[in-house]
C-alpha cells in the first residue's frame, strides 16, 4: 500500500521543481504553505524520463538559433556595402550639419557654405544652372587652355571678336623673343567659376573691375650704366717740348673751336728750330746761286760736269734740311712757313718767324717783347674745356696733361649687362636711360654702339657702350642711372593690372566676368581663365595669349576670388557638389 504514497510524492517533487513556488517576502515568508500541492488525477501514470522535454526543445531551437545568426550576418554585410556604395559616390565627403540632424530645406538652409550663396543657385553645385562652354582643350601653339585666340567663342563678350593675322603675328613676336613663363596643361583650375550671391555681395568685398585694354607696350631689360665722355670726342692734351707756361687763354667750361689756343709754351726747342729754318733758307740761296753760276760754264766745258753735280747735290740737301725744319715747326704747332715768307730777306723772315703761328694780336696783348722761343698749345676739336692744370710760369714736360677738351655733344654710357641677358641683345638697338634722382626728367634715347667680349670677372657683367645725344649738354660725365634696353615695342598690346594675374602654383589665372553679369536676373559669377603672361611696364602686364580686349576682369582686390578659389578647391562643398543636382 506504500506504493501508490510513494508514487504520488515522486510526481508531487517533480512538479515542484517544474514550478517551483515563489518565496514570499515579509514576515508571512516563514508561515508554510497553506495550499497542499494535488497531483492532477488524470495524468498518466507513467511519465517520460526527468529532462526529456529539456532535450527536445534545444533539439528543435537549433535551426531558429542558425537562421538568426544568419540574417543578422547578412545585414551587416548589406550596410557595409551600402557604406560603400555612398562613399564611393560622395567621395568619401561629409554632408552638411542640417542633413545629418534631418532638418528641413528652408531659407535659413538653402546657403552653400563653400561657395558662399544659396545652394538654390549654386552653379557649381548645380551647373545646369549655368552650363560650362564647350571645353576646346590645351593649345599648344599659346600654352593655355580653351585658348581665345584659336577659339574666340570662350570670349565673354555680347559679340565674339574676330581673331585676325595682327593678333596671331603679335602673340608669336612675344613668344619666339625669349622664354615666358609657362602654363602646366595639367592645371584645372580653368575650369572652375566664382559666383556672387549678388552684384551688393561683390561690392562689400572690394574687388574691383578692369577692362581689358590694347595699347602700345615697349619690352625692355634693365641694366645699370655711368655716362662718360666719348672717347672719340675728347682730347687730353700736353705740351709738344719741354719747357715753360707763358700764358693761360682758355679755363673750365669755356666752349672751344678746334685750332683755338688754349695756352703758350715758352721752349728753347721752338727757337732752335726757327734758327735751323733760317740756316736752311741761306743755305738753299747760296747753293742755288752756285747751282746758277756753274750751270753755263760748265756747258762750255770751262768747269768740270763733276763741279756742277755737286753744286746741285749740296742744294738738295739744304732743300731736304729746310724741309725737315718745317716738319718740326708744323709739330709744335706753328704750322707750315709758306714759300713766300721763304723769299723774304733773312732779317725779315727772322721778324716774321718770331710770330709765326701765335695769335694775331699776341703783341698787343703781351705789352712786353715776344720771345721767339713761342708756341701755341690749340684744341685739336670742338667742344668745352673740362679740366686744366697748367698755369702761368709753371715748368712742364711732355708728359705734363695741361687740359682736356671734350665734345659733350655726344656722350657715351657703359652699361654693366647680365652675362644671361647678352644673347638678347645687339649693336643698334636702343636704349633709354634715366638719371638716378633724375625725378620727372624724360629718358635721355641711344643706341648701342659695342657689345665686350669678355666678362668682368668680379662681376659677371658685360660691358655694353651706348652713344648717347646730348645737344642740350643736360648729361654730365660720371652720372649714374638705370637703362633700360628695347626688346621689342607693341603698338596695339593686350594690357590688364598687373594685380588682376594671379599665380596659382602651375599657371597663371584671371578671373573674367560673365557677359550677362549686369542682367537683372542673372547669376553673378567670374570664369576662371588661364593666361600666357608677357613682359611687364610698370603696373601693367601684358597677356599674350588667354585674353582679348574688351573683357571685363576682377582687377583690384581680386585676391577675394582667389582666396574663394583656393577654398573651393580645398573644401567638400554642400551636399549638391558631387553631381546631386537639386
Amino acid at each position: 500500500m506504500s506504493e501508490p504514497a510513494s508514487s504520488e510524492s515522486a510526481a508531487s517533487q517533480t512538479t515542484s521543481r517544474r514550478n517551483p513556488v515563489p518565496r514570499l517576502r515579509g514576515p508571512s515568508a516563514s508561515m508554510p504553505d497553506a495550499t497542499p500541492v494535488v497531483a492532477d488525477a488524470a495524468a498518466p501514470t507513467s511519465q517520460p524520463p526527468a529532462g526529456h522535454d529539456d532535450l527536445a526543445d534545444e533539439a528543435a531551437g537549433a535551426p531558429r538559433r542558425w537562421w538568426s545568426h544568419a540574417v543578422s550576418t547578412a545585414a551587416v554585410v548589406a550596410v557595409l556595402t551600402g557604406l560603400a556604395v555612398w562613399g564611393h559616390a560622395t567621395q568619401w565627403t561629409m554632408p552638411k550639419f542640417s542633413s545629418l540632424i534631418g532638418r528641413g530645406s528652408g531659407a535659413a538652409d538653402d546657403w552653400c557654405s563653400e561657395h558662399n550663396v544659396p545652394e538654390s543657385q549654386c552653379i557649381e553645385c548645380n551647373p545646369k544652372l549655368a552650363p560650362k562652354s564647350k571645353d576646346f582643350g590645351w593649345c599648344e601653339t599659346h600654352g593655355v587652355g580653351q585658348c581665345p585666340l584659336e577659339h574666340p567663342e570662350v570670349v565673354q563678350l555680347k559679340n565674339p571678336p574676330s581673331v585676325g593675322t595682327a593678333d596671331l603675328d603679335r602673340a608669336g613676336r612675344a613668344l619666339t623673343l625669349m622664354p615666358r613663363t609657362a602654363n602646366s596643361s595639367s592645371c584645372k583650375m580653368r575650369d572652375k567659376r566664382i559666383q556672387f550671391a549678388s552684384i551688393e555681395a561683390m561690392t562689400k568685398t572690394g574687388v574691383d573691375i578692369a577692362v581689358v585694354e590694347q595699347g602700345p607696350l615697349t619690352e625692355s631689360l634693365q641694366a645699370n650704366g655711368e655716362v662718360v665722355y666719348d672717347e672719340n670726342a675728347a682730347a687730353h692734351l700736353a705740351s709738344r717740348a719741354a719747357g715753360t707756361v707763358w700764358r693761360v687763354d682758355r679755363q673750365v667750361g669755356d666752349r672751344v673751336a678746334r685750332g683755338d689756343v688754349l695756352a703758350l709754351i715758352d721752349s728753347p726747342a721752338i727757337g732752335q728750330a726757327k734758327a735751323e729754318l733760317l740756316q736752311a733758307v741761306a743755305q738753299i740761296r747760296l747753293k742755288h746761286a752756285d747751282v746758277t753760276r756753274l750751270g753755263p760754264l760748265a756747258a762750255e766745258g770751262i768747269v768740270a760736269g763733276r763741279r756742277i753735280r755737286e753744286a746741285q747735290a749740296e742744294l738738295d740737301a739744304a732743300q731736304i734740311r729746310l724741309a725737315e725744319v718745317q716738319q718740326t715747326l708744323s709739330g709744335f704747332g706753328l704750322g707750315m712757313v709758306p714759300p713766300a715768307m721763304l723769299d723774304l730777306p733773312v732779317d725779315q723772315l727772322a721778324v716774321q718767324l718770331r710770330y709765326f703761328g701765335l695769335p694775331g694780336d699776341l703783341g698787343e696783348r703781351s705789352g712786353q717783347p715776344i720771345s721767339g722761343n713761342l708756341f701755341p698749345l690749340r684744341s685739336p676739336l670742338n667742344g668745352v674745356v673740362v679740366q686744366r692744370h697748367a698755369t702761368a710760369g709753371e715748368q712742364v714736360d711732355t708728359a705734363t696733361m695741361l687740359f682736356s677738351v671734350a665734345d659733350v655733344a655726344r656722350m657715351w654710357l657703359n652699361l654693366d649687362v647680365r652675362q644671361e641677358d647678352i644673347p638678347y641683345l645687339s649693336a643698334g638697338q636702343t636704349v633709354l636711360f634715366h638719371i638716378s634722382n633724375g625725378g620727372q626728367e624724360p629718358d635721355h634715347q641711344g643706341t648701342i654702339r659695342w657689345i665686350s667680349t669678355a666678362v668682368d670677372p668680379q662681376t659677371r657683367t658685360v660691358k655694353v657702350r651706348v652713344e648717347l645725344a646730348n645737344a642740350d649738354g643736360r648729361l654730365r660725365a660720371h652720372t649714374f642711372g638705370t637703362a633700360r634696353i628695347v626688346l621689342r615695342t607693341e603698338p596695339k598690346a593686350i594690357l590688364v593690372p598687373a594685380e588682376a594675374v594671379h599665380w596659382e602654383g602651375d599657371c597663371n589665372l584671371v578671373f573674367v566676368r560673365d557677359k550677362d553679369f549686369l542682367k537683372p536676373d542673372s547669376l553673378k559669377f567670374f570664369h576662371v581663365r588661364q593666361v600666357r603672361v608677357g613682359a611687364r611696364d610698370g603696373d601693367r602686364q601684358e597677356i599674350i595669349a588667354g585674353l582679348l580686349p574688351g573683357e571685363v576682369i576682377a582687377g583690384r582686390n581680386s585676391f577675394v576670388l582667389q582666396a574663394q578659389l583656393l577654398k573651393s578647391s580645398l573644401g567638400a562643398g554642400c551636399g549638391c557638389c558631387n553631381g546631386e543636382a537639386k
